[in-house]
């Protein structure tokens, strides 16, 4: 896997603590990170992702990665982190960070995430925070590329740039719960690197 992300050019990859860019943090304005954390078991790489708590006030019920706000003079990086741990309980320490996707800018509003991926030695053991996150979610990433399970429309106003495309993925590990919007967009992204051809 971590060859994988290697070999496909994915920005600062390195080991956490020992070179590894903090990217989009020198590079752009950012105001939120999320960490697209993968483990390998039985010989397939997992993602992980949540659903965030319904009470939340933005984007509450969505699937997505752990992450959010960047705090002042923080950066990204360290967000993701801090983020990830606050909301399920992963340790930085158990982190490899492999590097980063370009930040990506949130249709519904003036809001750049830095998407960073890491690398877990095994499967983590989570303690998912009630007041953040409702479940979560270990996905197959062949899983997440099979026939039928992605898809993409575009939204708004033809001709582009006024429409962007917004991706979705429907996998039977999410059961009833979507895959879309901007974290979409981060998946979509990871997975043409990690296999080279975009989701079906």
């Amino acid at each position: 896997m971590r060859r994988a992300l290697a070999v496909a050019g994915l920005s600062g990859s390195g080991p956490h603590g020992q070179g590894a860019s903090s990217g989009p943090a020198a590079t752009a304005l950012v105001d939120a990170a999320v960490l697209a954390a993968l483990y390998e078991q039985d010989g397939e790489a997992m993602l992980v992702l949540i659903r965030r708590a319904a009470a939340l006030e933005r984007d509450p019920g969505h699937v997505a990665l752990p992450g959010g706000r960047v705090e002042p003079g923080e950066p990204a990086l360290a967000a993701a982190l801090r983020e990830a741990q606050e909301e399920i309980g992963l340790d930085p320490a158990a982190v490899e960070v492999l590097g980063h996707l370009p930040p990506m800018r949130r249709q519904s509003a003036a809001h750049h995430v830095a998407p960073f991926v890491a690398a877990l030695q095994d499967r983590p053991r989570l303690a998912p925070s009630p007041e953040e996150v409702e479940a979560v979610f270990e996905v197959p990433l062949v899983e997440l590329l099979a026939d039928g399970v992605a898809w993409e429309e575009h939204w708004g106003e033809e001709p582009a740039p006024a429409a962007h495309p917004v991706c979705f993925f429907a996998a039977p590990s999410l059961g009833d719960d979507l895959l879309w919007g901007l974290t979409g967009r981060v998946v979509w992204q990871l997975l043409e690197l990690v296999a080279a051809v975009p989701p079906r």
